[in-house]
């Protein structure tokens, strides 16, 4: 199976998931529930950089029913002359699933500190996979619910540096098709009475 075959395979599961955090950080806390949907995926793999297909010039969510009809095929995009430059945030992207349900380091994320970056966000999620740190970064949509608006991995740049950390006091998952809820993680000291 072709790396963005199994993007794209790892990304629809998602689209059935939400995860709630509860984030403390000097006696004040920050409710947040992250979802994912079909359009997230462009941004997240990178394919806004392949300049030179134009088989991508539509919609975000069209391009993802498409990529995973096949009508989009992985030697199309693999075909780019940019596709080097996203090859290994492809090759990623299958773990997000694995990286929210590990992660417990959250910071609040303030561009102003990164003088290098770009990405506008809110929280930055950073996590090691196969000893390569990767991140998630996190804006608020406009029904309030977060969103993943960025991932790759580092590239000689630690965007976490200077960035405030804040402590996760809960992490629940919820299968919405299922109506199912499990607590991945409950802070010691956190009281659910």
């Amino acid at each position: 199976m072709s790396d963005i075959t199994n993007a794209v395979n790892s990304f629809q599961k998602m689209l059935d998931i939400e995860y709630e955090f509860v984030l403390g950080r000097k006696n004040k806390s920050i409710n947040l529930t992250v979802e994912f949907q079909k359009m997230h995926f462009f941004h997240l793999a990178g394919l806004q950089h392949l300049n030179d297909l134009p088989r991508l010039a539509f919609s975000a969510e069209v391009i993802f029913d498409r990529l995973k009809s096949n009508i989009i095929t992985p030697e199309y995009i693999e075909s780019s002359i940019d596709y080097k430059f996203i090859k290994k945030r492809i090759e990623y992207l299958p773990l997000l699933e694995k990286i929210f349900d590990s992660n417990d380091t959250i910071f609040r994320y303030n561009p102003a500190l990164q003088t290098f970056s770009v990405i506008e966000a809110d929280f930055l999620m950073k996590n090691t996979v196969k000893n390569t740190n990767l991140f998630v970064f996190l804006s608020k949509g406009n029904n309030d619910k977060y969103f993943c608006k960025s991932f790759f991995p580092e590239n000689k740049t630690d965007y976490a540096e200077r960035q405030t950390r804040w402590t996760v006091l809960l992490k629940k998952k919820k299968l919405r098709n299922e109506n199912n809820e499990e607590i991945l993680y409950k802070h010691p000291n956190l009281d659910l009475r």
